[in-house]
């Protein structure tokens, strides 16, 4: 039961493509939706049957809504029990998933906290007969264990990080280092990977807008930079106060807060109508979270790594995320590529405690696919700092500048046209002659110059990414706008690939424990898993197990440049997920499904 090897996905050889979309995935399921809340697990159950996807437009969004009714038990229905654990999956996919607002806080919403608490206790209850265990039993002696606890219950995060910061030295690398549960968001790292829905299907985009970014009726230019403009969009949700048309991300970080860390292994699937995000922890260290998006309507794939590394720098940290996005079209065979700017977190200041994103990035398309245009395309921009002295003024500034080169262009001059070196490091293999031939990173051409060595300048951008970016400095020539926020959030399920490894439910306890600020339960159910992973992870540092992701696998497309060490879905995952890994039931599952 092993993560089932795949044949390759069509890797880079010509005249074999996969297909992007998968037209019958979603026929044995349903798309629920409407914002009531449920008495009986009954009502539950018999509301999602009455739900089609007709209720539903192109991105998600339900025609009508529904009014709220009273929260439902967190206890399973008895019939679910008895189900086996294929069974009961096969049953909760056939609801069409856990439903939730997009864009609002899921770990807050009843509907989904109580019906993931259902399904958390169904595999307690299984894990449970597995061992032998009576749960009443073991509830008493878990009650008397955190009664007996002499840790501190308080939130007094001021307090603790002065004592932490005490026993850490700049310009470590914290990544490793262990936060009481009251540094955490009530949210792992994979969970916060649903911010890309909330720029596909939470903004006012209509399914148009998104078709337009693939039209083959455009010049080459044209269409780079609409996907640019994508980009912008995805990364414009991470302003800390949100952008001017109201879109802002659904997982905050508060001052001194932190996403909890997801664990090997773990999985996440959102659908929102025909979109679906799916997504794993594919390493522990370094930590690698990847995610796949397919937007149907559009004909667009959306792949993202993240092995984000913190760094303590004093009055700060640095996250640098070290990630790399791919998008390829359907209809030109076309991929793009792009960095991911890093995250600051200011602790104190003259502009007091925030967050912003920094950093210079490459955006580039790597492969012309079917267009017959091989022009060399590429991007540099510069998400700035507020500086040392942290003025709000200062916040969400860009610039940036857009090329254009030779299919024959080697790099050069602050071009690299597909051998951006900045983020290859991350995910690729990168020798001297790669480091020797890589760009130098955001070259601000002097102004008024129409070329840089021998690439041309297509324009220069100027502006705040949380509002407007102006092309070449000319408040007449808005180039992006941020997006609007819609104002009926579309539903959003969360579809579980099995009962253990969903991030709601093998976090389940935590993120329960956190919302409701007790932090020994909290920090009890923090501990656990980490101690668990711990033995799975000396497994196979002592080569007793050799680990596999299950969804994705590394290195498919060796002839795409900065993405030859991507991690990609492996094939049919979508159709035919693979089991989870035994072991990891050995040792994670039955540690961690247990009552506190």
């Amino acid at each position: 039961m092993g993560c089932c090897s795949s044949k390759p996905n069509g890797g880079d050889s010509p005249g074999r493509r996969q297909p992007l979309v998968d037209r019958g995935r979603y026929a044995n399921g349903h798309s629920p939706h409407g914002v009531e809340l449920f008495d009986e697990p009954e009502d539950f159950f018999d509301c999602l049957d009455t739900l089609e996807d007709g209720g539903f437009d192109a991105l998600g969004t339900p025609r009508e809504s529904m009014s709220a009714s009273p929260r439902a038990s967190t206890s399973a229905p008895a019939d679910f029990l008895e189900l086996s654990p294929q069974e009961q999956v096969a049953s909760v996919v056939k609801e069409g998933g856990v439903p939730f607002e997009l864009c609002g806080y899921a770990w807050s919403q009843g509907r989904h906290t109580d019906r993931m608490q259902q399904l958390l206790a169904a595999t307690k209850d299984r894990v449970a007969r597995e061992k032998g265990v009576d749960r009443a039993d073991a509830k008493a002696r878990a009650r008397a264990a955190l009664k007996n606890d002499t840790s501190s219950g308080t939130e007094d995060v001021a307090a603790q990080a002065k004592s932490l910061m005490g026993t850490l030295k700049m310009g470590q690398d914290i990544s490793r280092f262990e936060l009481p549960a009251t540094f955490l968001t009530p949210f792992s790292a994979i969970q916060a990977t649903e911010d890309i829905l909330t720029i596909i299907s939470g903004t006012e985009r209509d399914i148009d807008a998104w078709r337009s970014m693939s039209d083959t009726g455009v010049g080459t230019v044209q269409r780079f930079l609409r996907i640019m403009q994508l980009y912008i969009d995805m990364e414009s949700v991470r302003a800390e106060e949100g952008t001017s048309g109201g879109t802002r991300s659904s997982f905050p970080l508060p001052s001194m807060k932190k996403p909890i860390n997801s664990v090997l292994g773990e999985t996440h699937r959102v659908r929102v109508g025909e979109i679906e995000l799916l997504a794993e922890q594919v390493s522990h260290h370094p930590p690698i979270t990847c995610w796949e998006l397919e937007h149907d309507g559009a004909g667009v794939r959306m792949t993202g790594n993240l092995a984000p590394k913190p760094v303590f720098h004093g009055t700060s940290v640095q996250i640098a995320l070290r990630g790399t996005l791919m998008i390829e079209l359907e209809a030109t065979g076309e991929v793009y590529s792009a960095s991911i700017p890093d995250l600051h977190i200011r602790f104190f200041g003259l502009g007091g405690s925030y967050n912003e994103t920094v950093g210079k990035v490459r955006f580039e398309r790597v492969d012309p696919g079917t267009t017959g245009d091989n022009r060399k395309l590429w991007a540099d921009l510069h998400f700035k700092p507020r500086g040392n002295a942290g003025w709000k003024s200062k916040a969400n500034r860009m610039e940036g500048c857009v090329y254009e080169a030779s299919p024959s262009h080697k790099g050069g001059c602050g071009a690299g046209g597909g051998t951006g070196y900045g983020y290859l490091e991350n995910f690729g293999h990168v020798d001297e002659a790669t480091k020797l031939a890589a760009a130098k990173w955001c070259a601000r051409p002097p102004v008024g110059a129409t070329t840089l060595g021998d690439a041309r300048i297509v324009m220069t951008l100027k502006g705040h990414w949380n509002d407007t970016l102006y092309a070449d400095g000319d408040p007449s020539k808005p180039f992006w706008h941020a997006a609007r926020r819609r104002r009926q959030m579309p539903i959003a399920q969360t579809v579980p690939l099995d009962l253990e490894t969903e991030s709601h439910i093998v976090w389940g306890d935590l993120i329960r424990a956190i919302v409701k600020k007790d932090w020994k339960k909290a920090n009890a159910a923090k501990k656990r898993l980490e101690v668990a992973q711990r033995r799975l992870m000396k497994e196979i540092k002592e080569g007793r197990k050799e680990w596999h992701p299950r969804l994705f696998r590394l290195g498919a497309h060796p002839n795409r440049g900065p993405l030859a060490g991507l991690y990609t879905t492996k094939e049919n995952v979508r159709t035919d997920p693979p089991p989870a890994d035994p072991l990891w039931h050995e040792l994670i599952a039955k540690e961690v499904f247990t009552d506190l």
